[in-house]
Formats: C-alpha cells, sequence, structure tokens
C-alpha cells in the first residue's frame, strides 16, 4: 500500500537509551529581526550565541518546538508554533535539544528494506505551513556512508501506517547524526 505524502518536519518521539525520557526542551534566543523563518519541526543549529535556521549540511542542535516573545505591535506576550522576522528582544525559542532524542520524520524517496543504519540528508524542498506552522522538511533517501549526512535511520514508525518503505514518503526514525553537542560530523552509515 501506497504512503500518503504529508511532510510535516521532525517530530520527538522517544530517546536512545533505557532512560526515562522526559522528551525536555531547551530555550535558545532567537535574534530581533531574524530573517529566516523557522517552522515547528524544523532543524535548527546556533550562530553567533541566537537559534537560527539548519542547513543541509553541518551539525544542528535540535528542533525547534515553537517560540514565545512580546507583541511589538499590541505588546502582548505571545506564543508561536513558528518564527518569522518579528523586532522583538526577547524572542525565545523552545528546542528538543538532547543528543539521544530520536525524531519520526517522513523520506521524500524510497527508504529501502535496509534502511536501518543507514544515514540521511535533510530534504528542505517543501516549504512549511504558515497557517499552522509546521514544518515540511523530510529527509532524503538513506544511504551508506556519508558520515557527513545529518541523521541516522534507527527505525520505521509504523503507528500511523506509512510504514511502507519500499514506496516514497515512509515514516522514519531517525537520531541525529551530527549534533553540535556530540562534536559535529556522526558516523558513516552501514
Amino acid at each position: 500500500m501506497a504512503n500518503t505524502n504529508k511532510a510535516f518536519g521532525f517530530r520527538p518521539v522517544g530517546a536512545n537509551g533505557a532512560g526515562y525520557d522526559t522528551q525536555g526542551l531547551t530555550s535558545y534566543p532567537i535574534s530581533a529581526n531574524y530573517a529566516t523563518s523557522i517552522f515547528q519541526g524544523d532543524v535548527v543549529t546556533l550562530s553567533g550565541g541566537y537559534l537560527a535556521a539548519g542547513t543541509t549540511t553541518g551539525a544542528i542542535v535540535g528542533v525547534f518546538m515553537g517560540c514565545s516573545y512580546t507583541d511589538p505591535t499590541t505588546g502582548k506576550p505571545t506564543w508561536s508554533n513558528q518564527y518569522s522576522q518579528t523586532n522583538a528582544s526577547d524572542i525565545v525559542a523552545m528546542v528538543a535539544d538532547n543528543p539521544n532524542q530520536l525524531f519520526v520524520v517522513q523520506c521524500v524517496g524510497t527508504a529501502g528494506a535496509t534502511c536501518i543504519g543507514r544515514n540521511a540528508a535533510l530534504d528542505t524542498s517543501v516549504s512549511g505551513n504558515t497557517t499552522y506552522g509546521v514544518s515540511g522538511q523530510q529527509v532524503g533517501t538513506p544511504a551508506t556512508g556519508n558520515a557527513t549526512y545529518t541523521f541516522k535511520v534507527v527505525g520505521v514508525y509504523a503507528a500511523d501506517g506509512n510504514d511502507d518503505v519500499t514506496s516514497a514518503n515512509a515514516d522514519l526514525i531517525v537520531a541525529v547524526n551530527n549534533h553540535l553537542y556530540k562534536g559535529g560530523t556522526g558516523t558513516a552509515g552501514v
């Protein structure tokens, strides 16, 4: 059965290891008037001490879950699933940044029956949804080698029925292969 194409970014789904998983979040500042939109489920990194949108290469700090700030027009405290260029000095993002965090994400290509243990690059070809503030990010087709790829496939997510790895758009469970707090470049996929 074919999978449904429904990119949603990265959703926390557990953690590696036997410890209790609280899926806690850490707050990071976003500089006023930062020019790039960030959606709930987008990969993020740090730049100059501030949170920034992640790129398809390089180490990441985690996944953006939303932000709060004082609205510069109304003066009211505001929570948003997405960040869009805002001239506020108190923007605080909440990030799932545990280096052992696992995420469920859609694979833009065909993952394949042997995808577990392989690495996948971040795919940013689908824009975030500005109505709901949800990411459109996905991962590319998992591959062997490529230690610089951001994610490592650790499983297939079957809970939503998008688990046919022989078709495009399967939902995969991934760990961050290149995490800023683990020293950057990860290990090659097998």
